[in-house]
């Protein structure tokens, strides 16, 4: 059978790619995942197709370290925010030169005034921790995790500013979980085809991401995609949907919990990436 081990092996990747299985596709995410120093959750879903899509749920729920994959949320909490309180995002909002970080691509030349959209999009697209902090001040932890909780992400919650480690020194972080991030974007992926602006805008900076290095660094077909990254030392994440030859589907990897002395985030990074040129390969002969 086509998609088959060979006796007394493993498949490669480049073997796989002919007719896989469903099972034969989390067989190979489990090699993978054998074979990396630290935790790996995945979550893959086939949208569009029915209660009963081909589906991957591995430790999913589990609530872990956000790094960047929070910012998400913070956009769409800021989405709702102004529309109930009579807000743009044209609206200017002060970025001062205490706030201004030293990794910013964006703001480094100083402070200035700059319109939400402008802020949101460069946290968002850029992954600019500067344009994150500025917007979760404005918002307020508080206000961030009360929406996140009444929108059912449960495991998602913002506890520190980015970059703030002496906050992770004293215990607070921000958290989330691949399933709260797929509940979060489907959620507007439903809505935008339904015709709800925010959620157009919500997907149209999510799909203008320039990290190209996790989920998309094995995939040269250049399929639409519309995900966000994040990584710390210890961490490395992202999540997001694919839309190709009329196919559309869900998929997070987060990786946690490192051996050190055997890997960091960049080989994290290469290793959501692998597991997701297994899932393309998957969906391309589905």
């Amino acid at each position: 059978m086509q998609g088959a081990a060979p006796k007394g092996g493993s498949l490669s990747l480049c073997e796989r790619t002919c007719f896989m299985t469903l099972e034969e596709l989390e067989q190979g995410i489990r090699e993978l995942e054998a074979s990396f120093p630290g935790k790996t959750q995945v979550d893959f879903k086939v949208l569009d197709a029915g209660e009963d899509a081909p589906s991957i749920q591995q430790n999913a729920e589990d609530q872990v370290v956000s790094a960047s994959t929070i910012k998400p949320a913070v956009l769409a909490c800021l989405l709702d925010t102004l529309d109930e309180d009579g807000g743009s995002l044209e609206d200017l909002e002060e970025v001062t030169r205490d706030v201004i970080l030293d990794d910013s691509l964006v703001f480094d030349y100083g402070p200035r005034k700059a319109s939400l959209y402008e802020i949101a999009w460069w946290m968002i697209v850029n992954s600019d921790n500067t344009a994150a902090n500025v917007l979760m001040t404005k918002l307020s932890f508080d206000k961030i995790n009360r929406w996140c909780e009444a929108h059912g992400l449960h495991r998602t919650r913002a506890g520190r500013l980015m970059l703030d480690y002496k906050a992770i020194e004293e215990g607070r972080n921000n958290y989330i979980s691949p399933k709260d991030f797929e509940r979060l974007i489907v959620d507007n992926w439903q809505r935008a085809k339904a015709g709800d602006k925010k959620a157009k805008i919500f997907l149209s900076m999510l799909h203008g991401n320039r990290d190209y290095d996790a989920l998309l660094r094995y995939i040269y077909e250049d399929p639409e995609c519309w995900h966000k990254s994040g990584d710390l030392d210890t961490v490395a994440h992202d999540a997001g949907i694919f839309q190709y030859q009329g196919k559309t589907w869900f998929l997070g990897v987060f990786t946690s919990d490192y051996d050190m002395t055997k890997t960091d985030y960049e080989k994290g990074r290469a290793h959501i990436g692998r597991i997701s040129r297994l899932v393309f390969d998957y969906m391309k002969e589905l």
